[in-house]
C-alpha cells in the first residue's frame, strides 16, 4: 500500500467507532505512573514487562 492509498483509507471511520461520549485525557495521570504488561507464553511461562 502506498501513502496515497493509506490517506484515502483513513479519511472516513466506520460507523461502529463512535467517540462522541469519550473524554480526552481520562487516563493521563494513571498512565504516567507506569504500567505492567503480562505476556503469557505457550509453554506456561509468564513474562512481566514494566513501563
Amino acid at each position: 500500500m502506498n501513502k496515497a492509498n493509506a490517506k484515502e483509507r483513513t479519511k472516513e471511520m466506520p460507523a461502529e467507532y463512535d467517540f462522541s461520549g469519550g473524554v480526552r485525557g481520562k487516563h493521563y495521570r494513571a498512565y504516567g505512573k507506569g504500567y505492567q504488561v503480562l505476556v503469557h507464553k505457550k509453554d506456561g511461562r509468564t513474562e512481566k514487562k514494566d513501563s
